[in-house]
């Protein structure tokens, strides 16, 4: 095929389509193969003096052109473009258009469901026939139930959806509710539809699933999200939804209970799926709504104008809704009802629109005071999903008492719904209609300026939530100015950790958005510990990947330290080490040297969990050499910890002790009890593998003892793992039995796959020893399952205790 244009980048929507029109330009441009390509890029980076090792090779090059992948690399991507078509010009384009594909492919992993429904629509009125309709399908509770109600936009399907829910709720027929927003159809391309895996790892959540125990692939999930279903009666709300691929991994299964889906598309649906085809509200219905909200006497002076007016309208619930608050006005009750008549046939006239809602939106909107017309203008801007007080004060560049009394005329003029929790989210055809009106109203420098305070007080207040969330880190995260903007009261660890579950995903689109303006960089740095500890590997995937498109050299690093180590976390130890080694010649051109302690201190760990004891304790020398010269105790401290452990591993039990020791007086010298009951538990480790399990249990012992006085439960559920290895190496074999059962109990609590994956293999050891395999059959199953899940080789003591359960007849 011959081309006479280069492909337009501009024509895709989604990377699949963006990648396909690489190919294209491949082929526009002779069709060179990867390793040619590849001698290209390298000649291109190196004549702007990138360093030797930043080299690519013809296997990477030949990954930019395969689709579903979850992110290209940006950075290679644009070069091959580049070398494909050397104008300045089409490579911005290229780099314009990935920007937004990949913003939107982001954007669809952000989302908060939540537990209960919303409250139920004001003045609901009508839908009788459907009310009963639902009640019907899914009234028994009982699983497998589907419903789907359509329509239009603005006819009331989530108000139904919500009305019906609460019944259910009420009379008992459901013991419990889920909610979930799909965006299916949001007119924002920053709000693209949700991903199913991001709805479901936000319901496991609310399940009581930690993060660390939810399945990273999307199978794995909506199986989890089945089990934890099964019997509960629980009626999932799923609201918007754009397609029915979208809705299938929701759906809890003929065990769960049953499920109520709202969409504009009237799509069939699973099988055995109800239709509840939705339209809008019969004449009779509508005027009803008007009597109730307007006035029974009003409208009954002029019964025909009334009708009119719903006609007007046409008969929408959201339309009619914002018409009668406009009508009931305190300036507004003296009109006769054909003024108001007359008033919204003007308005559609001069708006030269055919959308009764817009129309409607307008009434409402014009009778605003300019600061409540701004806000809501600002708000329809936010990157994220909804947001409380304090980031509308934000926007509007208000105090907070003042955003609270803008935001509180907003939702009495019902263009601004209150969530729980004091939140607060726009309908998304107002949003549509506040965008609009922003770049009608607003000048591109107060559209950005609002923004760039939204995101320093993101910034600042996840840096004062970290400081309470993990204090011990406080060192290591970058400092963050505070520009006098209003922040929660965040001090102390409860209310600093339920704020960050709150903002989490507008922290993450905030991340995404602010890649600029540098805000990406900060709040990686900031938001590590968080997302690393809670589980939240795909949100860390997100925010990381964007920090990592930095312009700042060092704050690049950073985030690809942070991504080297979030892949780890999950056993991709390829991918982290490619990160690491990337962060470390990023950092050291930078001349960012914490920054290249950390990522030799993140390069040891990977090498380490790999099982590249030799090559972890080079890095870790490496490591404690540089955080010496830089007299960070810290850095040194942590490198000791980790050097001595490698050194435990590779026999050098010696070596190992003298290490520990160092680290030990650090520990004493901070007082960190924690950080001391760590280097204990080494120490006991080395006695441990050096032969002295006695010496090993005292120091075992007083690990546990630390835990337990510090409230650490992952300290804790270490120590107990330690001290059961120790009784077995002494023969306490049912000592070691019931301490394997008081840490598989704390690690299935903090969702601990690691610590539950070895208390089960210490279970079914010290059963085999008991003389009771059959018990102990199960114990090894669970063992395999878990190193399945993470990705790690099933060990030749399980395979050995399986064979040895069936010989047995267990």
């Amino acid at each position: 095929m011959a081309f006479t244009e280069p492909p337009e980048p501009g024509q895709a929507r989604t990377l699949a389509e963006l990648i396909a029109q690489l190919r294209l330009l491949k082929a526009w441009a002779g069709g060179p193969s990867y390793a040619q390509i590849a001698e290209r890029v390298n000649r291109l980076w190196t004549a702007a003096g990138r360093p030797p090792g930043e080299r690519t090779a013809r296997t990477t090059v030949a990954d930019c052109f395969k689709t579903g992948r979850a992110r290209p690399n940006t950075d290679l991507l644009l070069a091959v473009v580049e070398v494909l078509h050397p104008d300045p010009g089409y490579v911005a384009d290229w780099q314009h258009v990935l920007r937004v594909v990949r913003g939107r492919a982001e954007a669809a992993t952000f989302v908060q469901a939540q537990l209960g429904l919303p409250e139920a629509v004001a003045h609901f009125t009508g839908r009788r026939a459907e009310l009963a309709r639902l009640a019907a399908v899914l009234g028994d509770g009982a699983g497998g139930r589907v419903a789907v109600i359509a329509g239009m936009a603005g006819v009331g399907k989530t108000g139904l959806a919500i009305q019906a829910g609460h019944e259910l709720l009420r009379t008992g027929r459901c013991a419990g509710a889920l909610f979930v927003n799909l965006r299916g159809f949001d007119p924002d391309p920053g709000r693209p539809p949700v991903d199913p895996a991001a709805a479901l790892d936000s319901f496991l959540r609310l399940l009581g699933v930690p993060g660390h125990a939810i399945p990273a692939d999307l199978a794995g999930k909506t199986r989890v999200y089945q089990e934890r279903s099964a019997g509960r009666r629980l009626l999932v709300v799923l609201d918007n939804a754009g397609s029915e691929e979208q809705i299938r991994p929701l759906l809890p299964g003929e065990r769960g209970g049953p499920v109520l889906v709202t969409s504009r598309l009237a799509f069939a649906g699973p099988a055995g799926a109800t239709p509840v085809p939705l339209d809008v509200l019969s004449p009779d219905d509508a005027l009803a709504y008007l009597r109730r909200t307007v006035g029974a006497e009003r409208v009954d002076q002029a019964p025909a104008v009334a009708r009119r007016i719903t006609a007007e309208l046409g008969r929408l619930p959201l339309a009619l809704s914002l018409a009668a608050l406009w009508m009931t006005a305190p300036a507004h009750r003296p009109w006769l009802l054909a003024d108001h008549l007359e008033r919204l046939e003007q308005r559609r006239a001069h708006l030269r629109l055919d959308n009764a809602v817009d129309a409607s939106i307008s009434l409402s909107y014009d009778q605003l005071a300019e600061p409540e017309r701004r806000a809501l203008r600002l708000l329809a801007l936010h990157p994220g999903a909804d947001l409380d007080a304090y980031g509308i004060a934000a926007l509007a560049g208000t105090g907070l008492a003042e955003a609270t009394r803008i935001v509180d005329r907003l939702v009495t003029a019902h263009l601004v719904r209150r969530g729980e929790a004091g939140r607060f989210e726009l309908h998304d055809l107002i949003r549509a209609f506040g965008r609009a009106r922003a770049e009608d109203e607003d000048a591109p420098a107060g559209r950005k300026a609002a923004l760039t305070r939204l995101l320093d007080y993101y910034t600042f207040a996840t840096a004062t939530a970290m400081d309470q969330y993990a204090p011990r880190m406080r060192a290591y995260r970058p400092r963050v100015p505070d520009r006098g903007l209003p922040i929660p009261p965040l001090t102390d660890r409860e209310p600093a950790t339920a704020w960050l579950d709150a903002e989490r995903a507008n922290l993450i689109g905030a991340g995404v958005h602010g890649v600029p303006s540098g805000h990406a960089g900060l709040l990686s740095r900031l938001l590590f510990r968080y997302l690393q500890t809670g589980g939240y590997i795909s949100e860390a995937l997100v925010l990381h990947a964007s920090a990592a498109e930095s312009a700042d050299p060092a704050a690049r690093g950073h985030a690809l330290v942070s991504l080297a180590a979030t892949h780890s976390q999950v056993g991709r130890y390829e991918v982290a080490t490619r990160y690491a080694d990337e962060a470390l010649d990023c950092l050291r051109g930078a001349g960012d040297r914490s920054g290249e302690c950390r990522a030799l201190g993140t390069l040891g760990a990977i090498a380490s969990w790999n099982a590249d004891f030799v090559r972890s304790a080079g890095f870790l020398r490496e490591a404690l050499t540089l955080a010496r010269e830089l007299r960070d105790r810290a850095g040194e401290r942590t490198a000791l910890t980790n050097l001595g452990f490698v050194y435990g591993r590779l026999g050098w039990y010696a070596e190992a002790l003298e290490i520990h020791r160092k680290a030990l007086a650090i520990d004493q010298q901070t007082g960190d009890l924690c950080d001391t009951g760590r280097t204990l538990l080494n120490i006991g480790d080395t006695h441990l593998r050096s032969g002295g399990p006695a010496q090993a249990g005292g120091y075992f012992r007083r690990a546990t003892a630390i835990a337990e006085q510090a409230g650490d439960r992952d300290l804790h559920v270490e120590a107990l793992l330690c001290l059961a290895d120790a009784s077995m190496e002494l023969g306490r074999t049912e000592h070691a039995r019931t301490t394997h059962e008081c840490a598989l109990a704390i690690a299935v609590e903090l969702g601990s796959l690691h610590a539950a994956a070895r208390a089960h293999t210490g279970l079914a050891r010290a059963l085999t020893a008991l003389g009771d395999p059959e018990r102990a059959r199960p114990h090894w199953l669970a063992a395999r399952e878990h190193h399945r899940e993470l990705g790690l080789a099933e060990s030749a003591e399980i395979a050995a205790g399986l064979g040895c359960s069936v010989a047995a007849g267990g």
